[in-house]
């Protein structure tokens, strides 16, 4: 068999690949330290979302292009780095430049809420909050953010 009669290769898509491509659900993505906070929000989103989550935004840049969410729910704390930098960097890139942005943090002064802004993000929820304000809060970002 010559060169050009070989068939094409054809690339095998990754887990993360195949997962966006296969799930109905707008995918929601969680990133927080705190693995009680991640579970607790992956129990309460799953039912209408598609929630992939991470415990730091080390890859987060990376896993926006292969998941594709519709929104991000993002920590302000973090070993090493904060929510601030992430938002940052996930404004940096034109695939996810207008991607919505929801901040999760325990404080409630105007200097947090004023940065979470500067940082680029569209929305805060303070800790410890009521599922059912996420849920309202996630829906008018989605309605907003075509």
């Amino acid at each position: 068999m010559t060169e050009s009669q070989k068939p094409a290769e054809v690339e095998t898509p990754s887990p993360e690949q195949t997962w966006t491509l296969l799930s109905p659900r707008p995918c929601v993505m969680v990133i927080d330290d705190d693995s009680a906070i991640r579970a607790m929000l992956q129990t309460a989103l799953e039912k209408d979302y598609s929630v992939v989550c991470f415990s730091n935004g080390d890859q987060v840049v990376r896993s926006i292009e292969i998941y594709a969410p519709r929104l991000v729910i993002l920590d302000i704390n973090f070993p090493g780095s904060d929510g601030y930098d992430i938002c940052r960097r996930v404004r940096m890139h034109a695939k996810s430049r207008n991607l919505p942005v929801l901040f999760m943090t325990i404080r409630k002064d105007d200097t947090t809420f004023l940065k979470t802004l500067e940082s680029g993000g569209d929305a805060v929820i303070c800790k410890p909050f009521e599922i059912s304000a996420l849920r309202e809060r996630i829906e008018y970002l989605l309605r907003s953010y075509p």
